[in-house]
């Protein structure tokens, strides 16, 4: 049982919006496969940047989510894999810090170990967000600034 899968499931809305229990990375993997419910869209970038929807349109164009929305559709697998990916992230960094507030505020904030990027823009892509764990492990274990 992993529990970043069971915190990232957690963050997408848990088994009421998924529709599953998700217990290990392999149960994430095959609820994302299947394509992520549109609400987890708001349910995670709502609790990094509370009240902006525009960010929702950083993962799906506005007309896509919207259209997929009227037709009660899912995401594709490539919208689902970036949900799953920022969900993830920001699950680790609650670990990280301790605190939503704290994780939150790291999420917005550039920092100089990402080339000056905010973290929630560069785990918009695979190698993006792993450097963004990467720095988070290190911030665990006390060894970058």
């Amino acid at each position: 049982m992993s529990i970043s899968s069971i915190s990232t499931a957690q963050m997408l809305g848990g088994t009421a919006v998924l529709g599953v229990e998700v217990e290990s990375d392999r149960d994430l993997e095959k609820v994302v496969l299947k394509g992520l419910p549109c609400e987890v869209i708001a349910r995670v970038i709502d609790r990094i940047y509370p009240k902006q929807v525009t960010k929702y349109y950083e993962l799906v164009p506005r007309s896509t989510l919207i259209r997929r929305q009227n037709e009660g559709s899912t995401l594709d697998l490539e919208e689902s894999q970036k949900v799953e990916r920022i969900a993830r992230v920001f699950a680790f960094a609650i670990e990280v810090w301790g605190d939503e507030d704290k994780a939150r505020e790291f999420m917005k904030k550039p920092h100089p170990m990402l080339d000056d990027r905010v973290p929630f823009e560069a785990s918009l892509s695979e190698l993006g967000a792993r450097q963004v764990e990467q720095l988070l492990g290190r911030l665990m274990f006390g060894s970058a600034a």
